[in-house]
Protein backbone atom coordinates (compact mmCIF):
# COMPACT_ATOMS: atom_id res chain seq x y z
CA UNK A 1 0.00 0.00 0.00
CA UNK A 2 1.19 3.51 -0.86
CA UNK A 3 -0.11 6.58 0.97
CA UNK A 4 -0.78 10.01 -0.56
CA UNK A 5 -1.67 12.91 1.77
CA UNK A 6 -3.29 16.20 0.75
CA UNK A 7 -2.67 19.10 3.11
CA UNK A 8 -4.62 22.28 3.80
CA UNK A 9 -7.57 23.17 1.60
CA UNK A 10 -6.86 20.26 -0.76
CA UNK A 11 -7.39 17.82 2.08
CA UNK A 12 -10.61 19.51 3.13
CA UNK A 13 -12.03 19.30 -0.39
CA UNK A 14 -10.77 15.94 -1.64
CA UNK A 15 -9.83 14.02 1.49
CA UNK A 16 -6.65 14.08 3.49
CA UNK A 17 -5.57 10.46 3.01
CA UNK A 18 -5.56 8.33 -0.17
CA UNK A 19 -4.35 4.75 -0.42
CA UNK A 20 -3.07 3.32 -3.71
CA UNK A 21 -1.24 0.20 -4.90
CA UNK A 22 1.49 -0.41 -7.47
CA UNK A 23 2.32 3.24 -8.07
CA UNK A 24 5.55 3.52 -10.03
CA UNK A 25 6.29 7.25 -9.55
CA UNK A 26 4.87 10.28 -7.70
CA UNK A 27 3.59 11.42 -11.10
CA UNK A 28 1.36 8.32 -11.08
CA UNK A 29 -0.16 9.51 -7.81
CA UNK A 30 -0.93 12.98 -9.22
CA UNK A 31 -2.48 11.37 -12.28
CA UNK A 32 -4.73 9.06 -10.26
CA UNK A 33 -5.87 11.92 -8.01
CA UNK A 34 -6.78 14.05 -11.04
CA UNK A 35 -8.73 11.18 -12.63
CA UNK A 36 -10.58 10.32 -9.43
CA UNK A 37 -11.31 13.99 -8.70
CA UNK A 38 -11.81 16.00 -11.91
CA UNK A 39 -12.38 19.14 -9.85
CA UNK A 40 -8.88 18.71 -8.38
CA UNK A 41 -7.41 18.58 -11.89
CA UNK A 42 -9.21 21.83 -12.77
CA UNK A 43 -8.06 23.49 -9.57
CA UNK A 44 -4.42 22.53 -10.19
CA UNK A 45 -4.50 23.92 -13.72
CA UNK A 46 -5.95 27.26 -12.60
CA UNK A 47 -4.22 27.68 -9.23
CA UNK A 48 -1.34 29.85 -10.51
CA UNK A 49 -3.84 32.56 -11.49
CA UNK A 50 -4.66 32.88 -7.78
CA UNK A 51 -1.02 32.94 -6.67
CA UNK A 52 -1.04 29.35 -5.39
CA UNK A 53 1.74 26.82 -6.02
CA UNK A 54 2.46 23.42 -4.52
CA UNK A 55 5.19 21.56 -2.70
CA UNK A 56 5.41 17.81 -3.24
CA UNK A 57 7.26 16.27 -0.30
CA UNK A 58 8.40 12.72 0.36
CA UNK A 59 10.69 11.69 3.17
CA UNK A 60 10.94 15.29 4.36
CA UNK A 61 12.42 16.57 1.07
CA UNK A 62 10.65 18.84 -1.44
CA UNK A 63 10.73 17.38 -4.94
CA UNK A 64 11.30 19.04 -8.32
CA UNK A 65 9.55 18.22 -11.59
CA UNK A 66 12.31 15.79 -12.62
CA UNK A 67 12.14 13.94 -9.30
CA UNK A 68 8.41 13.24 -9.78
CA UNK A 69 9.44 10.62 -12.34
CA UNK A 70 11.68 8.71 -9.93
CA UNK A 71 10.48 5.53 -8.11
CA UNK A 72 7.75 6.25 -5.57
CA UNK A 73 9.65 5.35 -2.39
CA UNK A 74 8.46 3.91 0.92
CA UNK A 75 7.38 7.13 2.67
CA UNK A 76 3.97 8.82 2.28
CA UNK A 77 3.73 11.47 -0.45
CA UNK A 78 2.53 14.87 0.78
CA UNK A 79 1.05 17.58 -1.51
CA UNK A 80 0.98 21.02 0.17
CA UNK A 81 -0.59 24.22 -1.28
CA UNK A 82 1.75 27.23 -0.96
CA UNK A 83 0.99 30.91 -1.51
CA UNK A 84 3.61 32.22 -3.95
CA UNK A 85 5.08 35.63 -4.65
CA UNK A 86 6.58 37.16 -7.80
CA UNK A 87 9.46 35.13 -9.22
CA UNK A 88 9.06 31.87 -7.32
CA UNK A 89 11.80 29.97 -5.51
CA UNK A 90 13.14 27.88 -8.36
CA UNK A 91 12.90 24.40 -9.70
CA UNK A 92 12.43 21.78 -6.96
CA UNK A 93 10.87 24.20 -4.47
CA UNK A 94 7.44 25.58 -5.39
CA UNK A 95 5.78 23.84 -8.36
CA UNK A 96 2.89 25.07 -10.45
CA UNK A 97 -0.25 22.93 -10.37
CA UNK A 98 -0.55 23.11 -14.15
CA UNK A 99 2.99 21.72 -14.31
CA UNK A 100 2.01 18.78 -12.12
CA UNK A 101 -0.93 17.99 -14.40
CA UNK A 102 1.16 18.33 -17.55
CA UNK A 103 3.95 16.13 -16.18
CA UNK A 104 1.52 13.44 -15.12
CA UNK A 105 0.04 13.34 -18.64
CA UNK A 106 3.12 13.59 -20.85
CA UNK A 107 5.36 11.39 -18.70
CA UNK A 108 6.09 8.34 -20.89
CA UNK A 109 6.54 6.16 -17.84
CA UNK A 110 2.83 6.29 -17.01
CA UNK A 111 1.72 5.41 -20.53
CA UNK A 112 -1.09 7.85 -21.27
CA UNK A 113 -2.72 7.53 -24.69
CA UNK A 114 -5.21 10.12 -25.92
CA UNK A 115 -6.87 7.62 -28.21
CA UNK A 116 -7.26 4.66 -25.86
CA UNK A 117 -7.65 3.59 -22.29
CA UNK A 118 -5.12 3.76 -19.50
CA UNK A 119 -4.82 1.17 -16.71
CA UNK A 120 -3.95 1.80 -13.11
CA UNK A 121 -4.28 -1.61 -11.53
CA UNK A 122 -7.57 -1.03 -9.74
CA UNK A 123 -9.40 0.43 -12.73
CA UNK A 124 -9.10 1.97 -16.16
CA UNK A 125 -9.97 5.26 -17.81
CA UNK A 126 -11.75 5.16 -21.16
CA UNK A 127 -11.33 7.18 -24.30
CA UNK A 128 -13.73 9.98 -23.31
CA UNK A 129 -11.95 10.67 -20.04
CA UNK A 130 -8.59 10.49 -21.79
CA UNK A 131 -9.67 12.96 -24.44
CA UNK A 132 -11.02 15.35 -21.80
CA UNK A 133 -7.77 15.10 -19.84
CA UNK A 134 -5.72 15.66 -23.00
CA UNK A 135 -7.77 18.73 -23.90
CA UNK A 136 -7.00 20.19 -20.48
CA UNK A 137 -3.31 19.64 -21.11
CA UNK A 138 -3.53 21.40 -24.47
CA UNK A 139 -5.30 24.34 -22.84
CA UNK A 140 -2.64 24.50 -20.15
CA UNK A 141 0.14 24.21 -22.69
CA UNK A 142 -1.37 26.96 -24.81
CA UNK A 143 -1.41 29.29 -21.81
CA UNK A 144 2.06 28.76 -20.41
CA UNK A 145 3.95 26.48 -22.78
CA UNK A 146 4.82 22.90 -21.91
CA UNK A 147 8.52 23.69 -22.07
CA UNK A 148 8.17 26.37 -19.39
CA UNK A 149 6.07 24.11 -17.22
CA UNK A 150 8.49 21.21 -17.19
CA UNK A 151 11.59 23.37 -16.69
CA UNK A 152 10.33 25.35 -13.69
CA UNK A 153 7.91 28.04 -14.78
CA UNK A 154 8.04 29.85 -11.46
CA UNK A 155 11.69 30.77 -12.01
CA UNK A 156 11.48 31.35 -15.73
CA UNK A 157 8.70 33.93 -15.30
CA UNK A 158 10.86 36.08 -13.03
CA UNK A 159 12.88 38.95 -14.55
CA UNK A 160 16.14 37.73 -16.05
CA UNK A 161 19.14 39.82 -17.09
CA UNK A 162 19.31 40.14 -20.86
CA UNK A 163 22.54 40.09 -22.83
CA UNK A 164 22.81 42.34 -25.88
CA UNK A 165 21.64 41.06 -29.24
CA UNK A 166 24.58 39.40 -30.98
CA UNK A 167 23.10 40.26 -34.36
CA UNK A 168 22.81 38.03 -37.36
CA UNK A 169 25.74 37.05 -39.55
CA UNK A 170 29.05 35.36 -38.99
CA UNK A 171 30.61 36.03 -35.60
CA UNK A 172 33.40 33.81 -34.30
CA UNK A 173 34.17 33.69 -30.61
CA UNK A 174 32.60 35.78 -27.89
CA UNK A 175 33.38 39.21 -26.55
CA UNK A 176 33.32 40.48 -22.99
CA UNK A 177 30.16 39.65 -21.05
CA UNK A 178 30.47 41.05 -17.52
CA UNK A 179 27.74 41.79 -15.00
CA UNK A 180 29.66 42.97 -11.97
CA UNK A 181 28.43 42.96 -8.41
CA UNK A 182 26.66 46.05 -7.18
CA UNK A 183 28.03 48.33 -4.46
CA UNK A 184 28.61 47.05 -0.95
CA UNK A 185 27.94 48.78 2.35
CA UNK A 186 25.45 49.27 5.16
CA UNK A 187 23.47 52.24 3.83
CA UNK A 188 21.74 53.14 0.59
CA UNK A 189 24.57 55.56 -0.20
CA UNK A 190 27.15 52.82 0.25
CA UNK A 191 25.29 49.76 -0.95
CA UNK A 192 23.19 50.97 -3.85
CA UNK A 193 20.59 48.25 -3.60
CA UNK A 194 17.20 49.14 -5.04
CA UNK A 195 15.33 47.48 -2.17
CA UNK A 196 16.69 46.13 1.07
CA UNK A 197 15.61 44.67 4.42
CA UNK A 198 16.02 46.34 7.79
CA UNK A 199 17.61 44.21 10.49
CA UNK A 200 16.13 43.57 13.91
CA UNK A 201 13.59 41.42 15.71
CA UNK A 202 10.56 42.72 13.78
CA UNK A 203 9.24 40.81 10.77
CA UNK A 204 10.24 43.53 8.29
CA UNK A 205 11.00 43.01 4.63
CA UNK A 206 12.02 44.96 1.55
CA UNK A 207 10.00 46.32 -1.34
CA UNK A 208 8.07 43.71 -3.34
CA UNK A 209 7.28 41.36 -0.46
CA UNK A 210 4.19 39.16 -0.69
CA UNK A 211 1.38 40.06 1.71
CA UNK A 212 -0.13 36.68 2.58
CA UNK A 213 -3.81 35.98 3.20
CA UNK A 214 -3.98 34.05 6.46
CA UNK A 215 -6.77 31.65 7.44
CA UNK A 216 -6.99 30.69 11.11
CA UNK A 217 -4.78 31.84 13.97
CA UNK A 218 -1.18 32.88 13.48
CA UNK A 219 1.58 34.51 15.50
CA UNK A 220 3.50 36.98 13.38
CA UNK A 221 5.41 40.21 13.45
CA UNK A 222 4.56 43.30 11.44
CA UNK A 223 5.31 44.70 7.98
CA UNK A 224 7.17 48.00 7.97
CA UNK A 225 5.32 50.22 5.48
CA UNK A 226 7.46 53.37 5.68
CA UNK A 227 10.47 54.71 7.53
CA UNK A 228 12.63 57.81 7.47
CA UNK A 229 16.18 57.82 8.82
CA UNK A 230 18.29 60.96 8.98
CA UNK A 231 21.78 60.98 10.50
CA UNK A 232 23.22 64.35 11.38
CA UNK A 233 26.23 64.81 13.65
CA UNK A 234 28.96 67.21 12.59
CA UNK A 235 30.24 67.88 16.12
CA UNK A 236 32.73 64.99 16.32
CA UNK A 237 35.64 65.15 13.81
CA UNK A 238 35.88 61.36 13.95
CA UNK A 239 32.44 61.16 12.32
CA UNK A 240 33.17 63.44 9.38
CA UNK A 241 33.75 60.39 7.18
CA UNK A 242 33.27 56.63 7.54
CA UNK A 243 36.86 56.11 6.32
CA UNK A 244 39.81 58.25 5.34
CA UNK A 245 39.04 59.66 1.89
CA UNK A 246 41.49 58.88 -0.90
CA UNK A 247 42.12 56.92 -4.08
CA UNK A 248 42.88 53.81 -2.03
CA UNK A 249 39.14 53.52 -1.24
CA UNK A 250 38.16 53.02 -4.89
CA UNK A 251 36.76 49.68 -6.01
CA UNK A 252 35.48 48.21 -9.26
CA UNK A 253 32.79 45.54 -8.78
CA UNK A 254 33.79 45.29 -5.12
CA UNK A 255 37.53 44.79 -5.78
CA UNK A 256 40.25 47.34 -5.11
CA UNK A 257 41.13 49.57 -8.07
CA UNK A 258 44.90 50.14 -8.27
CA UNK A 259 47.48 51.44 -10.70
CA UNK A 260 48.17 47.87 -11.71
CA UNK A 261 46.29 46.35 -14.65
CA UNK A 262 44.07 43.68 -13.01
CA UNK A 263 40.87 41.73 -13.55
CA UNK A 264 38.30 43.21 -11.16
CA UNK A 265 35.02 41.31 -11.06
CA UNK A 266 35.85 39.86 -14.48
CA UNK A 267 36.73 43.20 -16.11
CA UNK A 268 40.35 44.25 -16.62
CA UNK A 269 40.77 47.73 -15.16
CA UNK A 270 43.44 50.22 -14.14
CA UNK A 271 43.63 53.48 -12.19
CA UNK A 272 45.47 56.47 -13.64
CA UNK A 273 45.42 55.96 -17.42
CA UNK A 274 46.75 58.51 -19.90
CA UNK A 275 44.50 60.91 -21.76
CA UNK A 276 43.29 60.26 -25.28
CA UNK A 277 45.39 63.09 -26.67
CA UNK A 278 44.15 63.04 -30.25
CA UNK A 279 41.38 61.76 -32.51
CA UNK A 280 42.48 59.02 -34.84
CA UNK A 281 39.75 56.68 -36.04
CA UNK A 282 42.41 54.14 -36.96
CA UNK A 283 43.32 53.62 -33.28
CA UNK A 284 41.44 55.92 -30.92
CA UNK A 285 38.41 58.21 -30.66
CA UNK A 286 38.42 61.19 -28.33
CA UNK A 287 34.94 61.59 -26.77
CA UNK A 288 35.32 64.10 -23.90
CA UNK A 289 31.65 64.06 -22.96
CA UNK A 290 30.48 64.37 -19.35
CA UNK A 291 27.33 63.03 -17.74
CA UNK A 292 25.26 65.71 -16.05
CA UNK A 293 27.35 68.52 -17.54
CA UNK A 294 24.57 70.61 -19.11
CA UNK A 295 24.36 73.32 -16.43
CA UNK A 296 25.29 73.62 -12.78
CA UNK A 297 21.94 72.22 -11.64
CA UNK A 298 22.46 68.94 -13.49
CA UNK A 299 23.88 65.86 -11.83
CA UNK A 300 24.37 62.19 -12.56
CA UNK A 301 21.09 60.35 -13.03
CA UNK A 302 20.07 56.86 -14.18
CA UNK A 303 19.12 56.52 -17.82
CA UNK A 304 21.61 59.03 -19.25
CA UNK A 305 23.57 57.67 -22.23
CA UNK A 306 26.70 58.86 -23.99
CA UNK A 307 27.41 57.38 -27.42
CA UNK A 308 30.33 57.68 -29.81
CA UNK A 309 31.29 56.09 -33.11
CA UNK A 310 33.82 56.09 -35.91
CA UNK A 311 36.52 53.75 -34.59
CA UNK A 312 37.77 51.32 -37.22
CA UNK A 313 37.02 47.66 -36.52
CA UNK A 314 40.24 45.63 -36.40
CA UNK A 315 40.06 42.02 -37.52
CA UNK A 316 43.55 41.46 -36.11
CA UNK A 317 43.05 39.41 -32.95
CA UNK A 318 45.81 41.25 -31.07
CA UNK A 319 43.89 44.51 -31.61
CA UNK A 320 40.28 43.49 -31.01
CA UNK A 321 41.25 41.82 -27.74
CA UNK A 322 42.46 45.19 -26.42
CA UNK A 323 39.59 47.64 -26.82
CA UNK A 324 39.96 50.15 -23.98
CA UNK A 325 37.42 52.65 -22.64
CA UNK A 326 38.78 55.55 -20.57
CA UNK A 327 36.93 57.57 -17.92
CA UNK A 328 37.55 60.51 -15.61
CA UNK A 329 35.79 61.41 -12.35
CA UNK A 330 35.57 65.11 -11.59
CA UNK A 331 34.94 66.68 -8.15
CA UNK A 332 35.38 63.52 -6.15
CA UNK A 333 33.20 60.52 -5.41
CA UNK A 334 31.30 60.52 -2.11
CA UNK A 335 27.87 60.83 -0.55
CA UNK A 336 26.41 61.96 2.78
CA UNK A 337 24.75 59.83 5.44
CA UNK A 338 22.06 62.51 5.78
CA UNK A 339 21.83 66.09 4.61
CA UNK A 340 24.85 67.77 2.96
CA UNK A 341 27.47 68.50 5.61
CA UNK A 342 26.81 65.33 7.62
CA UNK A 343 29.09 62.29 7.71
CA UNK A 344 30.62 61.41 4.35
CA UNK A 345 30.14 57.87 3.11
CA UNK A 346 31.03 55.99 -0.07
CA UNK A 347 29.51 57.16 -3.31
CA UNK A 348 28.99 54.86 -6.26
CA UNK A 349 28.17 54.91 -9.97
CA UNK A 350 26.86 51.85 -11.78
CA UNK A 351 27.13 52.06 -15.56
CA UNK A 352 26.97 49.74 -18.55
CA UNK A 353 29.39 49.78 -21.48
CA UNK A 354 28.23 48.33 -24.80
CA UNK A 355 30.36 47.87 -27.93
CA UNK A 356 28.59 47.50 -31.27
CA UNK A 357 30.18 46.59 -34.59
CA UNK A 358 28.46 48.13 -37.61
CA UNK A 359 27.99 46.18 -40.86
CA UNK A 360 25.95 46.57 -43.98
CA UNK A 361 22.53 44.90 -43.86
CA UNK A 362 23.54 42.28 -46.41
CA UNK A 363 26.21 41.12 -43.96
CA UNK A 364 23.78 40.80 -41.07
CA UNK A 365 23.51 44.39 -39.79
CA UNK A 366 24.94 45.82 -36.59
CA UNK A 367 25.96 43.44 -33.79
CA UNK A 368 26.41 44.05 -30.07
CA UNK A 369 29.68 42.26 -29.40
CA UNK A 370 30.64 43.15 -25.82
CA UNK A 371 28.92 44.43 -22.69
CA UNK A 372 30.11 45.20 -19.17
CA UNK A 373 27.92 46.38 -16.31
CA UNK A 374 30.28 47.88 -13.76
CA UNK A 375 30.15 49.65 -10.39
CA UNK A 376 32.72 52.24 -9.35
CA UNK A 377 32.63 52.91 -5.60
CA UNK A 378 34.75 54.89 -3.18
CA UNK A 379 35.18 57.87 -0.89
CA UNK A 380 37.25 60.54 -2.65
CA UNK A 381 37.10 64.22 -1.72
CA UNK A 382 35.87 66.88 -4.11
CA UNK A 383 39.36 68.35 -4.52
CA UNK A 384 40.71 65.13 -6.04
CA UNK A 385 40.05 64.06 -9.62
CA UNK A 386 41.16 60.78 -11.12
CA UNK A 387 41.04 58.76 -14.33
CA UNK A 388 40.67 55.04 -14.92
CA UNK A 389 39.98 52.61 -17.73
CA UNK A 390 38.53 49.22 -18.65
CA UNK A 391 39.58 46.72 -21.31
CA UNK A 392 36.96 44.75 -23.24
CA UNK A 393 37.41 42.00 -25.80
CA UNK A 394 35.53 41.69 -29.07
CA UNK A 395 34.93 38.54 -31.13
CA UNK A 396 35.83 38.27 -34.78
CA UNK A 397 33.08 39.83 -36.88
CA UNK A 398 33.15 39.04 -40.58
CA UNK A 399 33.03 42.20 -42.69
CA UNK A 400 32.92 44.41 -39.61
CA UNK A 401 33.17 48.11 -40.37
CA UNK A 402 33.16 50.43 -37.35
CA UNK A 403 33.00 50.08 -33.56
CA UNK A 404 30.39 52.18 -31.72
CA UNK A 405 30.49 52.86 -27.98
CA UNK A 406 27.53 53.41 -25.64
CA UNK A 407 27.83 54.14 -21.90
CA UNK A 408 24.63 54.26 -19.83
CA UNK A 409 24.20 55.27 -16.19
CA UNK A 410 22.29 52.45 -14.46
CA UNK A 411 22.29 53.66 -10.86
CA UNK A 412 24.06 56.36 -8.87
CA UNK A 413 24.34 57.63 -5.32
CA UNK A 414 26.87 60.42 -5.07
CA UNK A 415 27.23 64.13 -4.39
CA UNK A 416 25.44 66.40 -6.85
CA UNK A 417 28.84 67.85 -7.74
CA UNK A 418 30.32 64.54 -8.89
CA UNK A 419 30.76 64.25 -12.65
CA UNK A 420 31.71 61.23 -14.78
CA UNK A 421 33.45 61.95 -18.09
CA UNK A 422 33.95 59.51 -20.96
CA UNK A 423 37.43 60.47 -22.20
CA UNK A 424 37.52 58.17 -25.20
CA UNK A 425 38.02 54.66 -26.47
CA UNK A 426 40.40 52.83 -28.75
CA UNK A 427 42.94 50.03 -29.07
CA UNK A 428 45.64 49.35 -26.49
CA UNK A 429 45.30 52.67 -24.63
CA UNK A 430 45.83 51.39 -21.07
Amino acid sequence: MQLVLLAGELGEKYGQQHEYYNLQTPADAIKLLCINYPALKTELIQAHHNGVGYKVIQGGAAMGYDELQLPFGSKPLLVVPVITGSGGNGVGQILLGVGLVALAVVNPAVGFGLGGAVGFGAGAVGTAAAATFGASLIAAGGTLGIGLILSGTASLLSPQPQLPNSGAGRIKGQGTRVRGEGPSGITRGASGVESYAFTGPANTVGTGATLPVVYGRVTTGSHLLAANLEVSDASDPLLMATQTPGLNTLTINGERLTRGFESLGGLHSKLGVRDVNSSNDNKRIRVEETFGDAGSDRFLRPGEIITAGGLDYKSDRSKRKKLDVLFEVIRGLYDYAGAPGTTKIDGFITYEITLTVTRSNKNGGDADVAVARTTLQGLVNETQEFSFGHRLEMPRVEKGNRVKLAVEIIDVEASDRTKLKVQGYGYDLI
